[in-house]
């Protein structure tokens, strides 16, 4: 059972997380983030401060306007400050041109669609969002985009629930 601060953390990450990566609006870093927030994600490198979180999910939506992040198959866990949490989601690629990647660029409107999977560990101190580090399937989502080879047949990522054909 999570002690109170521990439902407090899972409440503000459920609404973090719905807003900013689900909905993309990027408006709600200013309300449940710390003004010095840091978020780090390998395949686009670390952002710090509220204005460069939100400046990130803004070159998203002007390059992937469908672009979407969900929970996936297990709930946010909690311990003291710290909030767990597996997500999917992805976008198509139908807008500008993207360089916020580690490898590459992306000319305007591909149309490819990247679709991939991750997990992150939220930080949080005084019910706001210090912290926010994550590990994407970077790789697949490269694959998906065209910037690294496709892997070897057989091998294609894969997710539960997932419908074949």
């Amino acid at each position: 059972m999570p002690t109170q601060e521990e439902s407090k953390n899972l409440e503000v990450i459920s609404e973090y997380f719905s807003e900013y990566w689900g909905k993309a609006n990027q408006g709600i870093v200013d309300k449940l983030c710390v003004d010095d927030f840091v978020i780090n994600y390998p395949i686009h490198g670390p952002r710090y401060g509220e204005e460069a979180a939100e400046q990130m999910m803004v070159g998203f939506k002007e390059a992937f306007p469908d672009i979407s992040f969900h929970a996936y198959q297990h709930p946010l866990i909690a311990s003291g400050p710290w909030v767990v949490g597996c997500w999917i989601g992805g976008g198509t690629h139908t807008g500008v041109a993207f360089n916020d990647l580690a490898v590459g660029k992306l000319q305007p409107n591909t149309g490819k669609k990247m679709y991939f999977s991750g997990t992150t560990i939220f930080t949080l101190g005084d019910r706001k969002v210090v912290d926010e580090t994550g590990e994407g399937g970077a790789m697949t989502a490269l694959q998906n985009l065209g910037m690294v080879p496709q892997p070897n047949p057989g091998k294609e990522m894969k997710y539960l629930h997932e419908k074949e054909g």
